[in-house]
């Protein structure tokens, strides 16, 4: 499918559209706040995403970063340093910089030297840089957009704070901020107010529903990947309406479809899709029936060749754990996610058995404080021997805090500051603190399979 008919790439167009007609024409802008719902999130990250790439549509040079909000007193610090990490892995944007001009050269050492404890001075140094960095953009007059995406704040009115203190200190010329905001939460309208002759507001009618939906339906409507991805789109609506007996409707529908391939990777993925969507309705006694039958169906599978039935396998002892977790059987769930980073790595998957050891020793941690200990360390130890670059993208810091708590309370430093050396090459100095403003975020949300991270 093209991408000027993707309907995705669509409502992508339709953003970028509104930046083009309401920010573009006003260069004095400094403060744009995107109004979104939380299931837009996904679809204005991959924006970013786009944007921050070659392939962008718009005329900003956009710079974005995930940093974490822990407070107004760190928040500049945090955002040079990891700036100035991103930049330097970024090789793609330096390459084309230089290939614009073969003089370009962004020191980033200047900064590094120049970075200290005192909020103001930070302040100021990070509004040093943005003016250099934009100041070296090929185009004199091109917008430099610093993207705040963070992935949790720990303070929204100490943010909003911060926000007003930098616009205040001045942002230079052809720099702005963009944010984002939950628009029925509407957390920066003060700080909006406060930004009023230097700030706007923008939001975007999206219809994410009909796009998910027609992606489902293109095809051939008699092929079963097709009729499989119409069954999910029903499912997920009748979700969304409360409507369990449309569930179940579209689900065993779902599996009818599956089936007809004659794929057994496929036919077990049809029964996990259904199980998954009755987790809303806690109907853990089919939910368990159906998960059964996708591991038995996943087993005949690999027998016969089909290692697409591998991560599948994974996947079921993960929602089988979350299921028993729900039902509020700890003891059951920590044994499934044990069994799942077992299996994880028996196919080859280093990065997985994290994510299913930090979920076990979470279930069973008010229940057994000596398996909880021994399933901590067992994942620490398994994480410190990965790469760094890949457990970037991992639970690893939460694994290793609670590792540096229980080994804290032994009063053993030593390997506590092993684990900080091990710790700032990977998540930087404020890992600890990063992971307590995570902890804070996640307390709002059950932990479980489905909503992690």
């Amino acid at each position: 499918m093209s991408l000027e008919h993707n309907p995705i790439a669509q409502l992508v167009t339709q953003i970028q559209n509104k930046w083009k007609e309401e920010v573009t024409p006003f260069p004095l802008l400094k403060l744009v706040r995107w109004l979104i719902i939380p299931e837009q999130a996904r679809l204005y990250e991959g924006f970013l995403r786009l944007e921050s790439t070659a392939s962008g549509n718009l005329p900003d040079m956009i710079i974005v970063l995930l940093t974490p909000f822990t407070s107004a007193k760190n928040h500049s610090k945090n955002l040079i340093q990891n700036w100035i990490e991103s930049y330097k892995k970024d090789t793609e944007t330096i390459k084309a910089l230089k290939e614009r001009d073969p003089n370009y050269n962004w020191d980033t050492s200047v900064y590094e030297a120049k970075i200290s404890e005192d909020q103001k001075e930070n302040n100021l140094l990070l509004i040093e840089m943005l003016h250099d960095f934009q100041n070296l953009l090929p185009e004199d007059d091109r917008v430099l957009t610093f993207t705040l995406f963070p992935y949790s704040i720990e303070d929204t009115n100490d943010y909003g704070k911060w926000l007003v203190t930098m616009i205040e200190f001045g942002l230079p010329e052809h720099v702005r901020f963009m944010i984002f905001d939950y628009a029925d939460e509407r957390h920066f309208d003060l700080t909006m107010k406060e930004a009023e002759d230097l700030g706007k507001s923008l939001s975007v009618p999206l219809d994410l529903d009909g796009a998910i939906s027609k992606i489902s339906e293109a095809g051939d409507p008699n092929k079963p990947d097709v009729q499989f991805r119409k069954c999910v789109a029903k499912m997920s609506k009748a979700v969304s309406n409360n409507n369990t007996e449309s569930v179940h409707l579209w689900g065993k529908k779902a599996i009818e479809a599956a089936q007809r391939s004659g794929l057994k990777s496929f036919f077990a993925t049809a029964h996990i899709v259904y199980a998954g969507m009755l987790f809303e309705f806690k109907e853990f006694e089919i939910i368990q029936e159906l998960l059964s039958k996708a591991l038995t169906l996943a087993k005949q599978g690999l027998k016969s060749g089909d290692d697409n039935c591998k991560p599948i396998l994974i996947q079921v002892y993960g929602f089988q754990a979350s299921a028993k977790q729900l039902e509020k059987k700890p003891e059951d769930a920590a044994t499934l996610f044990c069994k799942q980073a077992d299996i994880a790595l028996e196919y080859g998957y280093p990065q997985q058995p994290l994510t299913a050891w930090w979920l076990a020793y979470n279930a069973i941690k008010k229940k057994d404080k000596e398996q909880y200990k021994s399933i901590v360390e067992k994942a620490y130890e398994f994480g410190s021997q990965q790469e760094v670059d890949t457990l970037q993208s991992t639970c690893m810091t939460f694994i290793a805090a609670d590792y540096y708590n229980i080994l804290d309370k032994q009063n053993d430093k030593e390997q506590c500051k092993e684990i900080d050396t091990f710790m700032i090459t990977v998540d930087g100095e404020d890992w600890r603190s990063q992971v307590e403003a995570k902890r804070k975020e996640m307390e709002k949300r059950k932990l479980s399979l489905f909503n992690w991270f």
